[in-house]
């Protein structure tokens, strides 16, 4: 497999990723927030734009520079934080909802929450703030993720953040399937070149 093949691949599953967090909007509109299903697409969501996040960083990481490599590894951390939390929030949700309704939560919980959210939520800032300063990827999406974790905050449309968050990653995996197969598509003509030479 070369190289653009495993970067199309893992593009895939940022899109396949994108899609399940902005599933979860809907999911908990229907079902509540922390139900089976939300939280379903949740670890879905979380696993698979965790590794689509090293399609969308290594298919351009010479234009990314610093910032983007810093937004490019808190995002890896932070996501495998996230995937663990939202994990165990969907175990007790099936097996024991109590625990998920008490004042203070489990001891990890406790203490992965607050490192996750600063990790993700400034990783989401950051490669927005990348995209832009190096146009690697559109505009509108660098913006959405840049806002994510804004609207998070803002009461009643924090649950809707999930959209802006999803839609940025669908949308830089696509970007990122295009320009990989561009790049096949020079070297192809690069090579069908040198041959006839």
């Amino acid at each position: 497999m070369t190289w653009n093949k495993v970067i199309r691949l893992l593009a895939i599953f940022s899109i396949i990723g994108g899609f399940f967090r902005a599933l979860m909007c809907p999911l908990a509109l229907v079902w509540g927030m922390n139900s089976p299903q939300e939280l379903i697409a949740g670890v879905l969501g979380t696993l698979f734009m965790g590794l689509g996040i090293f399609g969308l960083y290594f298919s351009a990481q010479k234009e990314f520079g610093k910032l983007g490599f810093t937004a490019f590894i808190l995002y890896a951390f932070g996501s495998f934080i996230l995937m663990g939390m939202v994990f165990t929030t969907l175990v007790f949700a099936v097996y024991d909802p109590k625990v998920l309704q008490m004042d203070m939560p489990p001891l990890p919980i406790l203490i992965a929450s607050p490192l996750m959210m600063l990790t993700v939520m400034l990783s989401m800032i950051l490669l927005g703030i990348a995209a832009l300063k190096t146009k690697v990827f559109s505009a509108v999406p660098a913006i959405l993720l840049i806002l994510a974790p804004i609207l998070n905050f803002v009461p009643v449309i924090g649950g809707y953040s999930v959209l802006a968050w999803g839609i940025p990653f669908m949308w830089f995996g696509l970007e990122t399937i295009k320009k990989a197969k561009e790049k096949t598509s020079m070297q192809t003509d690069e090579t069908i070149s040198l041959t006839n030479h």
